[in-house]
């Protein structure tokens, strides 16, 4: 088992009936979430929901990233995990249901809400057992405006003026880039970025079939630009973990991170005054500037749970329109096609970054899941030198899983 638990769909809608069920007696339904930064907009949208729904409760534990999966695992395992729990989309999802911790609950919603990518990312063979609820994401490049305007320069667009940038900020006593390195998963997503500059929308999904591998020449780059970055990060950033980079990065002692639209809301909390933008994550050599998307956590209902149809009905009220209002306006980007952001200028500088050259996450899809926990495990080793990005593209690309079909 890994850590991080054993590591076309809308045809099989239902109609939901407009008038919610009523409950013989109140009820309480346990959620684990994994952004405590993100509890005063969590808890506001819950409190709509137990308002429309005064018979159902909402008890919520708010868990840090780095602790969830490692919490959840020993829930499950011990029959003591809550009524609802997020994972990510794709083969954790898929585990968890084989495992018999997830109810199945395809055809039980309504998803005729959902965008149509959101639609297949949730779609297991067909089945559904998990359901977007707090948004969808995009990484890319956060600036701070102040720090780029006092410098008099502009957001790097490719390999050459980012680490020309990197020098020349380096140079006036300005760190770079902050980046909490010390479990990997932001220098994961920056090697995602990098290999989506590359790669493309069709790159990737030739990538999936086995036709492209990532030892070819042009996406080993791609590790020497993410190696090459390592002189550019913040001093012990291999030992900075994700809270305090984030901290450092709100507070403005770097002028730029990688992170996606669902941290602002982090920053916020931290520095009211930050003064950000965003950008695509420059692009290897001469290709462009990319970004990646992908769910934020789907909620998937225990399979032990004594109150299903309760937590089928916060479910279906969270996926509709109200609640992804406020999720769109307080927190990240939604899945909900029937909603748009009120005046969100880094939702919309997201938006924008993604238009051109976006690339889902690794970790959402069967072929290259396994590549999201190897360049996690490897990513320290290429910064300190001890690991060739020759060697670091083939124990990523020993990692890809290609369909005998």
């Amino acid at each position: 088992m890994k850590q991080s638990l054993i590591t076309g769909l809308l045809a099989g809608a239902v109609s939901i009936a407009a008038v919610a069920p009523a409950f013989a007696e109140e009820v309480t339904l346990t959620m684990w979430h994994q952004h405590p930064e993100w509890k005063d907009r969590t808890e506001a949208i819950l409190s709509a929901f137990e308002a429309a729904h005064p018979d159902i409760k909402i008890d919520l534990e708010e868990i840090a990233g780095t602790n969830y999966s490692a919490r959840l695992n020993t829930a499950l395992a011990a029959g003591e995990a809550p009524d609802l729990f997020g994972l990510p989309a794709g083969p954790e999802t898929l585990a968890a249901a084989k495992a018999g911790y997830a109810m199945d609950l395809t055809g039980q919603l309504d998803l005729s809400s959902l965008r149509a990518s959101a639609a297949d990312a949730i779609d297991q063979d067909g089945s559904v057992y998990g359901v977007p609820i707090l948004g969808t994401y995009s990484v890319g490049l956060y600036y701070h405006r102040n720090i780029f305007e006092d410098l008099g320069m502009t957001p790097p667009t490719n390999q050459a003026e980012f680490l020309e940038m990197c020098a020349a900020m380096k140079d006036q006593g300005v760190t770079p880039l902050i980046v909490p390195a010390s479990d990997g998963i932001v220098p994961s997503f920056m090697y995602m970025m990098l290999t989506a500059s590359v790669l493309g929308v069709d790159g990737f999904a030739e990538l999936r079939r086995g036709e492209r591998k990532f030892t070819d020449p042009d996406l080993v780059e791609a590790a020497r630009f993410l190696q090459q970055i390592g002189d550019c990060m913040q001093p012990g950033a291999l030992s900075t973990p994700y809270v305090e980079g984030k901290a450092l990065a709100a507070l403005g002692q770097g002028a730029m991170m990688p992170g996606g639209s669902a941290d602002y809301a982090g920053y916020q909390e931290i520095n009211p005054d930050v003064d950000l933008g965003v950008v695509p994550f420059p692009g290897v050599g001469d290709n462009p500037a990319a970004t990646v998307t992908g769910l934020e956590y789907i909620y998937l209902i225990n399979s032990e749970s004594e109150h299903p149809e309760a937590a089928k009905t916060f479910l279906q009220w969270m996926m509709g329109d109200e609640a992804q209002q406020m999720v769109v306006d307080t927190i990240t980007m939604t899945t909900n096609k029937n909603v748009v952001p009120a005046e969100n200028r880094i939702l919309e500088e997201f938006i924008e970054a993604a238009r051109s050259n976006d690339m889902r996450v690794f970790y959402e899809l069967p072929e290259t899941g396994n590549v999201w926990a190897v360049a996690q495990q490897n990513t320290a080793a290429l910064f300190l030198g001890e690991m060739t990005p020759e060697a670091f593209a083939e124990l990523i690309q020993d990692a890809v899983v290609i369909s005998a079909e």
